[in-house]
């Protein structure tokens, strides 16, 4: 069976999405790991090149804060929602063979997106001097005038940003991962080219610029991919419950976005009454953290949802409970690892990500403390990353929203709390509170809702504690080790070779950890990867598929 990649059918996509088994889910995996670690990179890269040209500075923080408003917009009415409420009724209307009411409720959508977001954009435009100053009080008149001029510029954005989530939904619902995977990438690398040869000449305003052109390349990688499989017709059709469901759906996710982008916005309200450079400091911090988040949790969730969806809508109890149960256990045992030695090696990695141009030593260990704060949620960030999913698939989507929600309200309490004590930390642990407390809700309704004993989860969870914080201690003192017994680590060569055998150290102790305690979490993450290999290989060389 060969899963429906770039250029296939659209018979080929469904045929491919309806017997999609545990190999083709490990190949959809690759197309999308690759290009959601493409995308982290490139994600930090672009947040590097902004720092290293502007460094942590008010024009920097001008513009982060101006990005707050478009991309409100475009997380309330798009973005997850409609991936999450529309890949479950297209997989299903596709699982019984009604590939055209599954292209017109995908139409219908995207239209629907345009007539929504774009006169929401033009609303904002005409008030963006009134908004920004709600939403940066600390800002001086000056600084709060380059960010309304910023947000005026990138308001364009999320209507095409819109269109954009609608396509990849709609390419992922038959399947076919490997142009939604490449946009992300386009929309990084416009706005990389525009932070690099835009700067000179148009200042901070070349950066959004290139949001806006990111942002109609994210579109036009998948048009070609879209149109082929005739996925778009001009039509409204309001008539059909499946359009009916998917908005109904959408409805609670679009209300969690919103709370979410709501901490947000109260987060840049609380760091623009702080010095010049802590709000830029604090999206550096908050970029590093979610690095792992995109590479371990988003990966998964996105290429599960479909077969999750179609195992629930044909009634394959056991299967969904099986794809639920093996997500969960491989994660953990990956996370947990992840953010051992992420703590272990928290001073490196600030400097390797950020440490070029105007961030020197001082101002990348400024960041650190926060850094290190914002780790105590990690686990809890990449949990959600797979755990909301599995509600989506089953088309439970109050749920997860109402976890949001909670968080949200944890978020807001708790910077309240403790910022006016911790300042930047403050908020970072605020956030990682949030995490936990969504987290606990969504196992605990889990448990009752896919009906599977979570006990030996935890079990095994504990054993994955052990052995990261064996492997964290061996990675620091390995990281210890070669900074007393070298040149120095200030260069690119230097943090490599302080971080490279540190991490190699540290994940060579957690599989003999593994080994000593029999986690089968170890084979399955050793056979997942011998499945990605072999089926590349496979491909490559031209053999038929089972």
């Amino acid at each position: 069976m060969v899963l429906a990649a770039d250029g296939a059918s659209t018979d080929m996509a469904t045929s491919s999405m309806g017997r999609l088994g545990g190999r083709a889910i490990a190949l959809a995996g690759l197309v999308v790991v690759v290009g959601v670690v493409m995308s982290r990179v490139l994600g930090w890269g672009r947040t590097a090149v902004f720092a290293a040209e502007f460094g942590s500075s008010r024009e920097l923080d001008a513009f982060f804060s101006a990005f707050r408003i478009p991309d409100t917009l475009f997380q309330l009415v798009a973005a997850g929602a409609i991936g999450s409420a529309l890949v479950p009724v297209a997989s299903e209307l596709i699982a019984r063979g009604e590939d055209e009411r599954a292209r017109r409720l995908i139409s219908t959508m995207a239209n629907l997106m345009i007539a929504i977001v774009a006169p929401l954009a033009a609303l904002a435009w005409l008030l963006a001097p009134a908004l920004v100053p709600l939403v940066t009080p600390g800002f001086s008149a000056h600084d709060a005038q380059v960010t309304t001029d910023l947000t005026r510029l990138m308001l364009l954005s999320p209507i095409l940003l819109a269109v954009g989530a609608v396509m990849a939904a709609g390419l992922n619902s038959l399947g076919i991962f490997g142009a939604p995977a490449l946009a992300p990438n386009v929309y990084n690398l416009i706005i990389i080219g525009a932070a690099i040869f835009l700067t000179p000449f148009l200042g901070i305003s070349a950066l959004a610029v290139g949001v806006v052109l990111g942002a109609a390349g994210h579109v036009v990688t998948q048009t070609l991919q879209f149109g082929s499989n005739h996925l778009y017709e001009p039509v409204m059709d309001f008539h059909d419950p499946a359009v009916r469901e998917t908005l109904l759906l959408m409805g609670p996710r679009a209300l969690g976005l919103g709370a979410t982008q709501l901490v947000f916005l109260v987060y840049t309200m609380f760091t623009s009454t702080l010095p010049s450079g802590d709000v830029s400091n604090f999206n550096f911090s908050f970029i590093a953290l979610q690095i792992p988040v995109g590479l371990i949790g988003v990966p998964l969730g996105i290429v599960l949802l479909p077969p999750l969806s179609q195992a629930f809508a044909l009634g394959q109890h056991d299967r969904f409970r099986s794809l639920v149960d093996q997500s969960l256990r491989l994660l953990l045992f990956v996370v947990v690892l992840v953010t051992g030695l992420m703590i272990a090696l928290a001073a490196p990695t600030i400097a390797l990500l950020y440490q070029y141009g105007k961030i020197d030593a001082s101002a990348s260990a400024a960041m650190v403390p926060v850094y290190l704060v914002f780790l105590a949620g990690l686990v809890a960030h990449v949990m959600i990353a797979l755990l909301a999913p599995i509600f989506y698939a089953g088309k439970d989507t109050r749920t997860p929203v109402a976890a949001a929600l909670v968080a949200v309200a944890v978020d807001i309490g708790g910077a309240l709390v403790l910022f006016p004590f911790l300042h930047l930390q403050g908020l970072a642990l605020a956030i990682g509170l949030g995490a936990w407390v969504e987290v606990l809700m969504l196992v605990t309704r889990l448990e009752q809702h896919v009906g599977f004993d979570l006990r030996p989860l935890a079990r095994h969870s504990v054993a994955f504690v052990g052995g990261a914080s064996v492997a964290a201690a061996a990675a620091y003192l390995t990281a210890r080790f070669v900074e007393l017994h070298s040149a120095g680590t200030a260069s690119l060569p230097g943090r490599l070779a302080e971080l490279v055998p540190a991490g190699l150290v540290g994940l060579v102790v957690y599989v003999v950890w593994a080994r000593v305690f029999r986690l089968s979490e170890l084979q399955a993450a050793i056979d997942l990867t011998r499945t990605l290999v072999g089926r590349r290989a496979k491909a490559s060389s031209g053999d038929p598929d089972d």
